[in-house]
């Protein structure tokens, strides 16, 4: 135990909820018989007699687990555990873990348990605090899907190698092959000064020595490949995962903050680990040689989203992680319907809009999407492209991505124009306040290149920026419409919910949220210098260039990762009850403080709503 310092302690915990909102005097009350531990990584905390009570995390992470070893929850810096020690003695025998070095304070229980009989706002605060978790663990225990093998969550040091086989820059590469075969390794970390320089793997022996009839005696500096992309050791087997399918590459060197090589992750490492997971998805993608085959494979897909929305992944990590593997189906799709079609006459670029485009896909999406052709095309060639189009969309379609309802799709002739096509097409949705043009402005403004050379999209999109920064009408235009739909909520804070129908008494949670800050992001992004296509990155663009302040910007942010959350979760529900997707929710599903959270998070959309009326409309509306 440590010596401790109270008024640090004081200090720290006034800024902490729920202690933040005690008395000075009742503050004091719990800090009498405080204690300070220090807990080393990987060491598991008995809450056992005196130790059966509540901690606060002053600095470092803990993970709580079941005692099969199944993750419930994780926690760091200002939040607590022990809650169900001392409430309900604990009976499913959860345990702590620190995940790394953390210092915690022990309130002694007997103080712990007046305060929550006296404050009951403290009380509702740990009340909460043990119904979520024990949700998390009904959820861990009972969902099949979620497995101990899939935590993606897993911090890479837990599976990467430690045992490494290291070379020098002067070694010859015949010295290091030798040293490979002897070690049964497909890789070899190049060090100096123990800094990692480099990287040289099988496939680099084969493509830049016997391919090229290269001598055994070449140096290893000329043969690896320098400055490898690298993750720390506390990085997650979902980082890792993204980082390797965006990059291609299937051995993964893991180095600490000074570049000192300290692990490697192979793909057969995250394959061992993970019975179904991204990586494992995207390769099978890959491996495909039809449609049929892939749709197969992708039948997958929403397993896989249930998956890591169970396992508590950030919302925008899903996103991510749904963005590569979609992404990585568009292209597969294409190249399958190019070999079916045949070659193209004309370089085209493949471009998603909307939610794709926004890396925030979910169960349900259905498909925006269009083509971008290197010229004019003549009548034959038209042909050509309409085939090509009708079967990448209806290829997608049967993987899964759903036929888009509005027909924004590249199988429309609409939307298969050259460069200066669309550029005339963004150029006269600027000019125009037609409301069928503010609802392209809100799908095509979101734009990614997913299959060609990107250099022609980014141009249209810098053309689409200098049209709007030279038309101040359009802006304004795009603001009243983003502030046509208010906030579910009314005068006197009540949950406005749908009046009849299928979800009578329920919220939705897409329409009347999420979009709403997609709206405002858009609004701000397209006001920004720097073009970015996803609302988080939009918002975190426009605080760079302060036109949002720092304090409403990470609130709109909070807002939009606690609403996505609450839609992952309904339609992981929804999904798993009926087969189909929905974003609606029921308020009364939610704890009494989860609502009163999910209303100021409706709070925050519509005080956003007020400060972009008064940026862009100098508040008239």
């Amino acid at each position: 135990m440590a010596a401790i310092d109270i008024p640090e302690v004081h200090k720290f915990i006034e800024t902490i909820p729920p202690f933040a909102s005690l008395s000075l005097a009742e503050r004091k009350q719990m800090l009498t018989g405080v204690s300070m531990l220090y807990v080393r990584q990987g060491q598991t905390l008995a809450l056992k007699d005196e130790a059966a009570t509540v901690h606060l995390i002053r600095r470092g992470a803990c993970e709580i687990r079941t005692p099969k070893g199944g993750l419930v929850d994780q926690i760091a810096d200002g939040e607590c555990f022990g809650v169900s020690s001392v409430l309900a003695q604990n009976p499913d025998g959860l345990q702590v873990v620190a995940m790394e070095d953390s210092l915690v304070y022990r309130f002694e229980k007997i103080h712990f348990i007046e305060m929550l009989k006296k404050n009951d706002a403290f009380g509702l605060f740990f009340e909460h605090t043990q119904h979520h978790r024990l949700r998390k663990l009904s959820r861990s225990q009972s969902n099949e899907l979620a497995t101990p093998a899939l935590q993606l969550s897993t911090p890479v040091a837990n599976i990467m190698t430690r045992q490494l086989v290291l070379a020098s820059p002067e070694e010859s590469v015949q010295t290091i092959a030798i040293r490979m075969t002897e070690a049964r390794v497909s890789s070899i970390l190049v060090v100096e000064n123990e800094r990692l320089l480099g990287i040289v793997t099988d496939r680099d022996l084969r493509s830049r020595i016997l391919a090229l009839g290269g001598s055994s005696s070449a140096l290893v500096r000329d043969t690896m490949t320098a400055d490898p992309v690298s993750l720390l050791p506390t990085a997650l087997v979902m980082q890792a995962q993204t980082l390797m399918s965006e990059s291609n590459i299937h051995h993964l060197p893991i180095v600490d903050e000074d570049q000192h090589a300290v692990g490697m992750l192979t793909a057969a490492d995250l394959l061992r680990h993970q019975e179904l997971s991204p990586l494992l998805l995207i390769n099978q993608i890959h491996r495909q040689q039809s449609i049929s085959r892939l749709a197969q494979v992708c039948k997958q897909w929403p397993t896989l989203i249930i998956n890591l929305i169970v396992t508590d992944m950030k919302p925008a990590d899903v996103g991510n992680v749904l963005a590569t593997i979609s992404d990585n189906l568009t292209r597969r799709v294409i190249e399958l319907a190019l070999e079916q079609v045949g070659p193209a006459p004309m370089d085209f670029q493949f471009m998603v809009f909307g939610s794709q485009a926004r890396r925030d896909q979910s169960l349900g999406s259905d498909q925006d999407n269009g083509l971008m052709l290197e010229r004019e095309p003549t009548t034959e060639e038209s042909t050509y492209f309409a085939a090509l189009s009708e079967c990448i969309c209806q290829g997608l379609a049967q993987c899964g991505i759903r036929l888009c309802p509005g027909n924004i799709m590249a199988s429309n002739p609409e939307w298969r124009r050259t460069q200066s096509g669309w550029q005339q097409a963004f150029s006269n949705w600027v000019k125009s306040s037609a409301p069928s043009a503010l609802l392209h402005a809100s799908i095509f403004f979101d734009i990614r290149c997913v299959y060609g050379n990107n250099e022609p999209v980014d141009q249209l999109i810098k053309g689409l920026q200098l049209e709007i920064s030279k038309n101040s009408v359009f802006l304004a235009t795009l603001t009243r419409s983003a502030l046509v739909t208010k906030p579910p909520l009314g005068f006197f804070r009540h949950f406005l919910l749908e009046s009849s129908g299928e979800h009578k008494n329920q919220l939705d949670l897409k329409h009347q949220g999420l979009a709403l800050i997609n709206d405002l992001a858009r609004l701000y992004g397209l006001s920004c210098r720097t073009y970015r296509a996803g609302t988080l990155g939009r918002i975190e663009q426009a605080i760079r260039e302060k036109l949002i302040s720092v304090d409403t910007g990470r609130n709109l942010i909070d807002a939009w990762d606690s609403l996505n959350g609450l839609r992952l979760e309904a339609q992981s529900r929804h999904w798993q009850a009926t087969g189909s997707a929905s974003a609606y929710l029921d308020p009364k599903a939610l704890s009494p403080l989860e609502r009163k959270h999910l209303k100021s998070t409706f709070g925050i959309i519509s005080d956003v709503q007020d400060v972009a009326q008064q940026r862009f409309l100098r508040g008239y509306s």
